[in-house]
């Protein structure tokens, strides 16, 4: 019958292996193996492993909160990729909407590029920043 086992390391699981062999003459008697075929959810790498009384529990790693910093480094990230691409979209844009050379339509454009880009630059005044952002729509 092929059962599944976890490797445990320092409370953590190391790997899984699923096996219908002995699992005791398969690996040096020093590793620990917990067989968690019935265990759900079944565990993964990585996951905390803590025996109390004889009985296994498994837990998935809770990822780390990040910190502000952190998030107002992704936000100005994503600000400045979002900016590059509409400075794209908009390039040779300015001089020629100064010297109304734009159709209508082009005009319409620059100005939805202008307001966007403004909205963008002012992402850090939003309430809630940085944990939440509500970003601008591209146009």
């Amino acid at each position: 019958m092929m059962k599944t086992y976890a490797n445990i390391a320092a409370g953590v699981v190391q790997y899984l292996l699923p096996t219908d062999g002995d699992i005791t003459e398969m690996f040096h008697p020093d590793m620990l193996w917990v067989d968690v075929t019935s265990v759900s959810p079944l565990p993964a790498e990585g996951w905390a492993a803590v025996e109390a009384d004889g009985v296994w529990s498994f837990a998935a790693p809770i990822p780390p909160v990040p910190t502000d910093t952190e998030l107002k480094a992704a936000a100005l990230s994503e600000r400045d990729a979002r900016l590059s691409l509409a400075n794209e979209a908009t390039a040779g844009m300015a001089d020629a909407f100064l010297a109304d050379l734009l159709s209508d339509a082009e005009k319409s454009m620059f100005k939805a590029y202008a307001l966007y880009k403004l909205s963008l630059n002012k992402i850090d005044k939003q309430p809630g920043y940085p944990a939440t952002i509500e970003w601008p729509t591209s146009p």
